[in-house]
């Protein structure tokens, strides 16, 4: 440039020609986890110069030497027009690199199931940057986060309080078509600057010679004391009951502890992990070496030796962590424009500082991001997979929600992560819990203020999920599920009530008054507009306008089971059943009345009952037929049969006892016999003591009376039959093999009559 009668320093913007701008002057700070930064005074014959498209064009500011150039890429994050002198326009530039571009994108979003190392590409590549444009070099492995949140900050300091927090940090490569970003968590990503590796001690003397010119020209040595540990603790509801802490020693003879709380780290090995990082940034600012060097390459994040120093320990391998240019070439201007220049201005330099520390110190960014706080409430929604017909919850009872920032367009409960809910009350087998169905708006709180650790604070109505309780009943309580079912309680003055409501089956318990939602009008009780009374299914009426008590009613089936029973009736009951009524006691039943007990039967009786006894004063019983089966034994009741005696057994394999009016009485009475068959128009057996057997033994006639105070009617066959047959006496016996009594009229009576034989007819 024909202002300029030879320079030092260079400066390019890419739209335009290479020679439009000088170097006036600049100063720049680098360092290790920062962005890069020069302010360049430039000096131009152009009047004219778009600003706008400088600002799209990348630039380069180069520091030029015999040795090799020493270029600084970027763009330009702001471009001045100064002022003029004679024809020479002036401009100021600030360069600085690509990754600049991330302050400029400020971001709500979430990443879910997401590294870290995952999450700063994202971030990079959102920003503007091509995979071209950085590398990960990293020796550690990271888990992943199921829950990311980025509020209300920028993508650079997101980018950097991750990076930060685990221990990462990054620095610049500077090729020939412009920077890249190196991201390392480890001292053995460093290498030896590419320009020299040896750096030479060499304070002010005045006998620098060409060779000597750059060189270190002072170090000094700054050392602080350290604590002796590093204690992180944390809490993690995932493993409640898991003391979650990690510990790092960060220098043998420290003094002291430093205890952090939060840092939400989620097994102890992970702790172990962070607190050893924290310690790291703590002993990497232990010892620092500020030097002062006219060296142009020196670069934070490359490694130099230290050569000369008078002290020997001094002479060692150090990474440079951060740097200061500052250089200007103003008497190189022509006459014109440099007029006014101080003795000092005249000559052209260039001159740094920098801080560095031992190569085998593990460097370690010091955490100077601030985290994004939110305190207070934020609103969500319930999201799911589903449909939203239930509710959709994970194996902790946890819900996924969408938080109203988000813009990824996720759909399906693929926007978050799953949060716990806030709950009323909680322990080991008990506790409350109403879930929530999908679209269900939420207000959110983050512990600490931290938007990494949401949780479901409450529910709140809108008008697509209005409040179950309006000013059209605001004395009521209401529980109302998503299925129907309810818990609703009026606490209006004489109208108290509950009452507990399932659609299945009309189902429902009222407790005090009769003021059901479905009551009809004029009915005097309370309406309750919000409700589809049509799936109550019943109607009070006004027959229960003073139904004041307990109510309970359904179109099913009303079951309760009890171990006990106890029930105490000071006034009337009554029960009507009109379908069929069932009553099974499976152990015992006890029944006491002492009053008067009615039993009336319409439509008939059956009972089973393997064992019975009856204690009774008397017996009354009013009815057309009854039938009883008991045992093996069998008890007909027909026109007038009747079965008496103090012992009376009637048994065999075969035995009937028919006839219209058939009496068998007496202290002890036997009927026995394989076949026995006792019938007629009148037939009496009577007698104290009565024994009628036989392996056939028919005793039959219009009137047949066997009578006696012993009385034994026996044979294998014997036949007592007549239109009127009488046997009576003190001691009878009939008896023999085949024995038959019979006639029109027959009677054998005496004191004691005894009739006998193998075949015998009378």
């Amino acid at each position: 440039m024909a202002f300029l009668t030879q320079k030092k320093f260079d400066f390019l913007s890419g739209g335009l020609a290479r020679d439009t701008f000088g170097v006036v002057r600049f100063k720049g700070s680098e360092g290790l986890g920062k962005c890069y930064e020069f302010q360049i005074d430039l000096v131009s014959t152009e009047a004219e110069i778009d600003l706008d498209q400088a600002l799209r064009d990348p630039a380069t500011f180069t520091i030029l030497r015999k040795e090799g150039d020493i270029p600084f890429h970027g763009i330009l994050a702001e471009f001045e027009q100064l002022h003029q002198v004679d024809q020479y326009v002036f401009y100021r530039a600030i360069l600085v690199p690509k990754l600049w571009w991330l302050s400029l994108t400020h971001h709500n979003q979430v990443f879910l199931d997401k590294t870290v190392p995952d999450i700063i590409q994202e971030v990079l590549k959102e920003g503007g940057l091509t995979s071209l444009d950085f590398d990960l070099r990293l020796q550690n492995s990271y888990p992943k986060w199921e829950y990311v949140c980025q509020y209300g900050e920028s993508h650079l300091d997101f980018f950097s309080r991750w990076m930060e927090r685990e221990g990462m940090y990054y620095y610049f490569e500077q090729g020939d078509g412009g920077e890249k970003v190196i991201i390392t968590d480890t001292k053995l990503a460093h290498i030896e600057m590419p320009d020299a590796k040896t750096m030479y001690y060499s304070p002010p003397s005045g006998l620098d010679d060409a060779y000597r010119e750059e060189v270190i020209k002072s170090v000094v040595c700054r050392q602080k004391m350290l604590p002796r540990n590093l204690r992180l603790k944390d809490y993690n509801y995932r493993t409640p009951s898991l003391e979650l802490s990690g510990e790092a020693q960060v220098k043998t003879y420290g003094r002291g502890e430093v205890y952090i709380y939060g840092e939400h780290f989620r097994t102890s090995e992970e702790g172990n992990r962070l607190a050893k990082i924290r310690a790291e940034e703590l002993l990497c600012q232990e010892k620092r070496f500020y030097g002062e060097s006219v060296i142009p390459y020196l670069r934070p994040g490359f490694l130099f030796e230290l050569q000369n120093h008078f002290r020997p320990g001094y002479n060692q391998t150090y990474l440079t962590v951060e740097l200061e240019h500052e250089g200007g070439q103003t008497g190189f201007l022509l006459a014109g424009i440099r007029k006014g220049l101080s003795e000092a201005e005249e000559q052209p330099y260039y001159r740094n500082s920098f801080v560095s520390i031992p190569a085998e110190v593990q460097f370690r960014p010091e955490r100077k991001t601030e985290k994004a706080r939110f305190y207070g409430t934020m609103n969500a929604r319930i999201d799911a997979a589903g449909s939203g017909k239930y509710a959709e919850l994970d194996d902790h009872g946890r819900y996924k929600v969408k938080l109203p920032f988000d813009l990824s367009g996720r759909k399906d409960g693929k926007g978050s992560a799953y949060l716990r809910m806030a709950q009323p009350y909680a322990g080991t087998d008990h506790g409350m819990h109403f879930p929530l169905h999908k679209g269900t708006e939420v207000l959110l709180t983050f512990l600490d203020g931290d938007p990494d650790r949401p949780i479901i604070q409450a529910a709140v109505p809108n008008p697509e999920m209005p409040s179950q309780v309006t000013a059209a009943d605001q004395t009521m309580s209401k529980i109302t599920t998503a299925g129907g079912n309810k818990i609703h309680i009026e606490d209006e003055e004489g109208k108290q009530r509950i009452l507990l409501h399932s659609p299945n089956k009309g189902s429902f318990v009222r407790v005090g008054a009769p003021n059901d939602p479905n009551t009809q009008e004029g009915g005097g009780t309370k309406k309750d507009e919000n409700q589809d009374t049509a799936k109550w299914g019943w109607e009070t009426g006004k027959k229960d306008e003073e139904h004041f008590g307990i109510h309970l009613a359904t179109n099913g089936l009303l079951d309760i089971e009890a171990a006990d029973k106890n029930e105490i009736i000071l006034g009337e009951s009554t029960e009507t059943t009109v379908g069929v009524d069932w009553l099974n006691r499976m152990i015992a039943a006890f029944d006491t009345v002492f009053g008067m007990e009615t039993v009336l039967k319409m439509g008939g009786s059956v009972e089973f009952t393997p064992l019975h006894h009856e204690f009774r004063a008397q017996k009354v019983t009013i009815g057309e037929q009854e039938l009883e089966i008991k045992g093996d034994g069998l008890r007909i009741i027909g026109n007038v049969q009747s079965i008496t005696g103090n012992r009376t057994k009637v048994d065999g394999d075969v035995t009937t006892v028919n006839g219209n009016d058939t009496t068998v009485k007496g202290y002890a009475t036997t009927v026995s016999g394989t076949n026995t068959t006792v019938n007629g128009t009148a037939l009496e057996v009577t007698g104290e003591s009565t024994n009628v057997r036989g392996t056939v033994t028919d005793i039959t006639g219009d009137g047949t009376v066997v009578w006696g105070a012993n009385t034994n009617v026996s044979g294998n066959v014997t036949t007592v039959s007549g239109a009127y047959t009488r046997v009576t006496g003190s001691v009878t016996t009939v008896s023999g093999d085949d024995t038959t009594v019979s006639g029109t009229v027959t009677n054998v009576n005496s004191a004691n009559t005894t009739i006998t034989g193998t075949a015998l007819l009378i």
